[in-house]
């Protein structure tokens, strides 16, 4: 052990210019047990898997997934707030790395600690820590302190990698999880791969149910060439998948995108506007359904923006500006009760579905996709559900849609995604650790 510290603290300060170089290799003839690691927003996760191939199949089972959400400290900004996610992913990583750990230590499926792994004492821990308390205490200094005192550190798990989110995302909240990352790849000795978030939620997609954690599954294999959806508080992208894990530069193919406002921020700008709580996906989805279930008719006709332009490009900006419009003519007439907000929900869901259906089955005619795969946390609303299940049926082709927990931002996407990847393209020594706030599927 004492060597081997020796030779990694060598190591940091050969390389003290490049902070992200990781060394490791990952091991290629049994299974593999991955550490995932997720901060892109206010969703703070960490989840551990392990994944083999069986059969010519990639086969995968959770062993442990937890996600601790910031929306409630969010919600008096009625949206993100940068730093104070930062700051929060640096207080919650440690104390929620612990009791993963805790929680599954009797996991009949995991086994704590690795016979030929030993535990670092507390003087070789800390001169590990020693070596990142320049940059730290000055860049996180939440997580730094909370490192302090983090002994179960010292006890070297049974983990052989760790898949931490890149981007997209918010580069500051990016940054915590990478360097929560790089810190316990050294300590550990294991190595760190990068994982973009929106592969995540494509490959998150294809976990065929929440199957009892410790259940061995299949990961489902959609036909090719696959169209990607994804839709979130941050994108809404068609995506013309190619091939799924691996490194090749064919995989992913940007067909249309957002030209402003997400779809999800679009909710949440309109849940503002409504009076509601943030997030406000599902609040604007429950008094549209009140409003469907009391025959309510909607006050206003709001415009499906983008709807009928010859490409698969999409805007919400000015459908935001028409709840604006609508709500201020409102007010002012003294109109703006509780019907009428119930109204203007359903009609402002009903131009999302609309807007996003008629650019989906453009962008199936155009790749002749052959199965469909949803992701991201607006794949969570009821009606698109309905929706994209009727599209699906009507064109011939397999869904893919993530169950909830999976739908929103998690770790068990992105510990899911890298152990893909090194299953198809094979051990990396050394893997860039940048945070990416805009990065692109590729």
């Amino acid at each position: 052990m004492k060597e081997y510290l020796g030779a990694r603290l060598a190591q940091l300060v050969e390389h003290r210019l490049d902070v992200t170089r990781v060394v490791g290799s990952i091991p290629t003839t049994r299974t593999v047990i991955t550490l995932g690691i997720e901060t892109s927003c206010d969703e703070t996760a960490l989840s551990l898997i392990e994944t083999r191939e069986h059969e010519g199949h990639f086969e995968c089972r959770v062993i442990n997934s937890l996600v601790h959400s910031q929306a409630e400290l969010h919600s008096a900004y009625g949206g993100v707030y940068p730093s104070l996610a930062k700051r929060e992913h640096g207080k919650n990583l440690v104390p929620l790395l612990k009791k993963l750990l805790s929680e599954i230590s009797q996991a009949p499926s995991y086994t704590k600690a690795s016979e030929d792994k030993d535990a670092h004492t507390a003087s070789e821990l800390s001169t590990v820590l020693e070596t990142f308390k320049s940059e730290l205490s000055k860049t996180n200094p939440d997580l730094w302190q909370s490192l302090q005192g983090a002994s179960f550190l010292s006890y070297v798990p049974n983990i052989d990698m760790i898949a931490v989110t890149e981007g997209p995302g918010l580069e500051p909240t990016l940054w915590v999880g990478i360097n929560f990352a790089r810190i316990l790849g050294t300590i550990w000795n294991i190595p760190v791969v990068p994982v973009n978030h929106m592969e995540g939620h494509v490959v998150g997609s294809l976990l065929k149910s929440d199957l009892p954690y410790g259940t061995w599954q299949c990961l489902s294999e959609p036909a090719l060439p696959a169209l990607s959806f994804l839709i979130s508080g941050g994108h809404t992208e068609l995506v013309q998948v190619n091939n799924i894990g691996g490194n090749d530069q064919g995989r992913y193919e940007i067909l249309g995108q957002t030209k402003d406002d997400a779809v999800g921020e679009a909710f949440d700008k309109v849940a503002r506007l409504l009076g509601l709580p943030y997030p406000g996906g599902p609040h604007v989805s429950k008094l549209a359904h009140e409003a469907y279930e009391a025959g309510i008719v909607s006050p206003v006709k709001l415009p499906r923006p983008m709807i009928a332009s010859d490409d698969l490009n999409f805007s919400f900006a000015g459908l935001k500006t028409a709840v604006l419009y609508a709500v201020q003519k409102a007010t002012a007439k003294n109109e703006f009760t509780d019907e009428y907000k119930k109204g203007l929900a359903y009609e402002f869901e009903q131009a999302v579905a609309e807007t996003l259906e008629t650019k989906l089955r453009k962008a199936i005619l155009e790749t002749d996709a052959k199965s469909l795969i949803i992701g991201g946390g607006v794949s969570a609303n009821h009606l698109l559900r309905k929706r994209f299940q009727a599209i699906t049926v009507e064109y011939g082709i397999e869904l893919f849609l993530p169950s909830l927990h999976i739908s929103g931002d998690n770790a068990l996407m992105i510990a899911l995604a890298g152990a893909l990847d090194h299953t198809k393209s094979g051990p990396t020594d050394v893997r860039p650790l940048v945070a990416h706030g805009n990065k692109r599927l590729s």
